[in-house]
């Protein structure tokens, strides 16, 4: 655990935390001491269990201000294979400052320690706006990838479409109608929706992939720019972040903890009985996120059509889909959904990779696999 001052206006203690150290901080009175948390015991375990992880990788940075923490940022390891050779990186995965100190500059801060300690190899996505200026303000960063995806929404709740629908209860109760009426005609569509099961192709659900699933994945013949072997893919099933029982960080953590509903599955895709694909997607609150897809592209439709016969049968709020082929298949067939649009992100990369081009990206690279 390194302790640092800053020459900042603020004078922060900063205090940097290797993946080695994580545990015991998590154990120490000073962890215990914080309103806030900077990571919860779900994440601790999933960022000792990395397979790409060192014990010497600093993976917290704090600002204290008279033992109080003010702000932090996490990370943890990644691994790129290009030119025949492995470089590690750290993904940015969080970044928290307390709202009395915002905009003094604490957050950029903590993300110039985080890129001298990492010696200039960060990388990040599944960002929100306000991140997103903040990292390509430092003039590090630049894209290496942008996914072209897809959301549809099944049925309608206004509180995560429109920001005002929450405001006040006037509004509330305007909106709360809206969604009833909605949610009317969702039932309906619902109703008139029919799967047509295609021919000589057959789907197989799971809770994690079988030695029959990670046989096919090890045998697929694209190049991915990001490891998803065996080990990375048990890793990211067995060591979730989000905890269906533990509540007590649903409000000392600021990011995602805690969630009554959420839960990976693996489709297998059989053509003339054959293993032709192999799936993973996770369901949290209603919201269906496609995370790997290890697919030929002549079975995509077949595969959109099974992901929206499952987002219908299960009744779930919404879907989204960063894989272009199968994007493409849900933004020219909507129905049933109620409205799709669509969406993406980039990954961003504050070292130069060559060739990125020759490259296949899975929709829950970084940490949107973990959320």
């Amino acid at each position: 655990m390194d302790r640092e001052r800053k020459s900042d206006t603020l004078n922060p203690e900063i205090i940097k935390i290797r993946l080695g150290e994580l545990e015991t901080f998590c154990r120490s009175d000073l962890y215990r001491q914080f309103s806030t948390v900077p990571i919860t015991p779900s994440r601790t375990a999933s960022y000792i269990d990395n397979p790409h992880g060192n014990p010497e990788d600093v993976v917290l940075l704090l600002a204290l201000l008279n033992r109080n923490l003010v702000a932090f940022r996490s990370l943890f390891a990644g691994v790129v294979f290009v030119e025949n050779k492995n470089i590690r990186f750290g993904w940015c995965s969080g970044s928290w400052v307390d709202p009395e100190f915002r905009r003094k500059g604490l957050s950029q801060l903590l993300l110039k320690e985080a890129y001298s300690t990492w010696e200039g190899r960060l990388m990040f996505t599944n960002y929100a706006p306000e991140s997103e200026s903040l990292y390509l303000k430092t003039g590090w960063f630049k894209p290496v990838h942008q996914f072209e995806g897809a959301r549809g929404y099944l049925f309608a709740k206004t509180s995560r479409l429109v920001p005002l629908a929450t405001k006040n209860t006037v509004v509330k109760r305007f909106f709360k109608l809206s969604d009833f009426f909605a949610g009317i005609i969702s039932r309906l569509m619902i109703l008139f929706y029919r799967y047509r099961k295609p021919e000589n192709t057959s789907f197989e659900l799971l809770e994690k992939p079988d030695e029959e699933s990670f046989r096919f994945i090890e045998s697929f013949g694209k190049n991915y720019f990001f490891h998803s072997e065996e080990k990375v893919i048990s890793w990211i099933l067995d060591s979730p972040w989000i905890s269906e029982n533990n509540r007590k960080y649903k409000n000392k953590y600021p990011f995602s903890a805690c969630s009554d509903s959420f839960y990976y599955r693996t489709v297998k895709l059989f053509h003339n009985k054959e293993l032709a694909g192999v799936s993973l997607f996770s369901v949290r609150e209603g919201h269906l996120k496609t995370l790997f897809f290890w697919l030929p592209p002549q079975f995509e439709a077949e595969m959109a059509d099974f992901l929206k016969a499952f987002t219908t049968k299960h009744k779930l709020e919404m879907l989204t889909v960063y894989h272009n082929g199968i994007a493409k298949k849900f933004l020219a067939h909507k129905f049933p959904f109620l409205y799709i649009k669509a969406t993406g992100q980039k990954i961003y990369s504050s070292f130069d990779i060559p060739g990125t081009g020759n490259y296949e990206f899975h929709d829950g690279d970084g940490d949107r696999a973990f959320t």
